[in-house]
């Protein structure tokens, strides 16, 4: 049985400061944002379309958490334009006395140089609630959350936030990375969720998948 990290973290636990990068960073001001949001409901004025009876939504059963997305955001501000940033996103999480780490990312091209942009990345409903395991998910059962972009490979910003009263620092999550549960390939980028077509101009252009 894998020996639980949660002492070892708490044993090295320094500050909650952000991530260190080199001075002159490219990427500044970068801000990771946390939210539980709902479905979208998108209705399209259609002509010629024979009328059919709207879908209702699923019922909730008993016991069944609601739906809900969530929503991680990142801000930030660029000295420069990039054609593509990788965008990596990482959350930590406990659930009863276990801690998982949630990571994934998304790729962003024709960044221009300004200010006020944004990236954003979505955990679908049914995921949060295996994630919560059958439990109903907050924001509370966030420990960590830290947002680190890279161009060409080399890391140009990021960001690392505990929440508060969980004093952990993003050196010692580094530390016992390999001893943590890793929940890979479950963010989606927005082009994958029922918000790609909500404020197109506001997120940064997504890279189109080659499949």
């Amino acid at each position: 049985m894998k020996p639980s990290p949660i002492l070892a973290i708490s044993l090295l636990l320094t500050t909650t400061i952000p991530a260190a990068y080199a001075a002159g960073r490219r990427v500044d001001n970068v801000q990771p944002k946390l939210n539980l949001v709902t479905s979208p409901e998108i209705v399209a004025q259609m002509k010629y379309v024979t009328p059919s009876q709207p879908k209702r939504a699923r019922p909730v059963t008993p016991g069944e958490p609601t739906p809900l997305w969530f929503e991680f955001e990142a801000d930030f501000d660029t000295a420069e334009e990039f054609p593509e940033l990788v965008v990596k996103y990482s959350v930590l999480l406990k659930v009863g006395q276990n801690l998982k780490l949630v990571e994934g990312e998304v790729t962003h091209v024709d960044i221009g140089k300004g200010k006020d942009r944004h990236s954003v990345v979505y955990i679908a409903p049914k995921t949060l609630n295996k994630l919560g395991e059958g439990k109903t998910f907050t924001l509370s059962n966030v420990r960590a959350y830290w947002v680190e972009i890279f161009a060409g490979g080399e890391a140009v910003g990021g960001q690392f936030k505990a929440n508060q009263g969980a004093a952990i620092s993003y050196e010692a999550i580094a530390k016992e990375k390999d001893k943590l549960d890793k929940v890979p390939d479950v963010f989606l980028n927005k082009t994958q969720t029922p918000f790609a077509p909500l404020f197109y101009d506001y997120y940064e252009a997504v890279k189109a998948s080659s499949r």
